[in-house]
C-alpha cells in the first residue's frame, strides 16, 4: 500500500491534481492535497485487484473526503535518535512557531537550534518533507548545515509564501544525514512550523 502510494505521488503533478480530483467527482471546494488525493488512489486501486469482478465502486471521492476528516494515523514513531548520543533542542522559533497570515503573504521564518547531545553534526541539511503537499512554499526546500559541534547553536533562516490559498498548514521539517535520514525520527515535530492563511477581506 504505502509503495502504491508513493508511485501515484512521483508521477502526479502539482499541477494536474485538481484536473484529476474532477475526473473522481471530488468537488472543487475541497482542497486539493496531493498525498491525500495519492491514499485514495492507492485504496481506489486495492479495490480492482481483491474483487474478483472488474466491475466495483468508484470510492475515491469518499475515500478522499474522509481522509481529511479522519487522516491515516502517522506510523509509530522511532523511541531513539538515528545516531546514539544525538540531540536536537530548538531554542526560538523567529519570529513564531504558529504564524496566522493573509494570502500572498511572504515572510522570514528563523530557528535557533542547538546541539545538546554528544555527537558533532557534520553533513547534514535542513529539509521540508512535506513541501509537494501543503501550499506554502520556500526559497528552497533544503538547507545545507554547517558542522556543530555538541553544545553549540546554529540559526537557520527561511523565506515562506503563503500564496493565494486558504487553510491550515503544518510545514514537516527534518534534520537529515548525507544520506537522507532523518536524525530525529524520535521526535517527528521538532522542527514543525504552522500556518494558517486566509484571504485579506476588504
Amino acid at each position: 500500500m504505502d509503495a502504491l502510494v508513493g508511485l501515484f505521488e512521483k508521477h502526479l503533478k502539482d499541477d494536474r491534481v485538481r484536473q484529476a480530483m474532477t475526473a473522481f467527482a471530488i468537488p472543487v471546494s475541497l482542497e486539493p492535497a496531493r498525498g491525500t488525493f495519492s491514499v485514495a488512489l492507492a485504496l481506489q486501486f486495492c479495490c480492482f485487484i481483491k474483487n474478483e469482478d472488474s466491475d466495483v465502486d468508484d470510492i475515491v471521492a469518499m475515500e478522499y473526503q474522509k481522509l481529511l476528516n479522519e487522516p491515516v494515523d502517522e506510523k509509530p514513531q522511532s523511541l531513539a535518535p538515528l545516531y546514539p548520543g544525538d540531540s536536537a533542542y530548538v531554542l526560538e522559533f523567529l519570529p513564531a512557531r504558529i504564524y496566522s497570515k493573509k494570502c500572498y503573504d511572504r515572510f522570514d521564518h528563523t530557528w535557533v537550534i542547538r546541539n545538546t547531545g554528544s555527537q558533532t553534526w557534520r553533513d547534514r541539511k535542513f529539509v521540508f518533507v512535506n513541501h509537494a503537499v501543503v501550499r506554502p512554499r520556500t526559497d528552497t526546500n533544503c538547507i545545507d548545515i554547517p558542522d556543530v559541534a555538541p553544545g553549540k547553536e546554529l540559526k537557520i533562516t527561511t523565506s515562506f509564501d503563503t500564496r493565494g490559498f486558504e487553510g491550515h498548514y503544518e510545514c514537516f521539517w527534518e534534520m537529515q544525514d548525507s544520506e537522507g535520514n532523518d536524525c530525529f525520527p524520535n521526535n517527528k515535530r521538532l522542527f514543525n512550523v504552522t500556518i494558517d492563511t486566509e484571504f485579506e477581506v476588504i
